[in-house]
């Protein structure tokens, strides 16, 4: 097994632990990251893991699933060659159907 996080998904973690040592503390943004970094990670050992994304189930795109590390969400896919894609790291209070849009047409 092997993940692999996207451009775009360090780009969100690097951005979370920003803000979160701007407005919380650097102690915090690290515990923040890290939970992320942990919950991802314990994909190796439960492959199976995470539930489906309303968002894009909707859209018959059932191959997405999520994980939650505290208040963030952690969408993912796992690839044909046992790999997991990580794709966007967001808060729980974004969006996530606009930040889809904006993803794909910068694109």
């Amino acid at each position: 097994m092997k993940i692999i996080w996207t451009e775009s998904a360090q780009d969100d973690l690097l951005t979370i632990r920003q803000y979160l040592k701007q407005s919380e503390s650097p102690d915090y943004a690290r515990k923040v990251t890290q939970q992320i970094r942990d919950e991802v990670a314990s994909l190796m050992q439960w492959p199976n893991k995470g539930t489906l994304v309303g968002e894009l189930e909707e859209l018959n795109l059932s191959r997405y699933r999520q994980l939650l590390a505290g208040q963030h969400r952690i969408i993912f896919e796992r690839g044909d060659r046992e790999c997991f894609y990580i794709y966007i790291v967001c808060h729980t209070s974004r969006d996530l159907a606009a930040l889809l849009r904006r993803r794909i047409l910068s694109s």
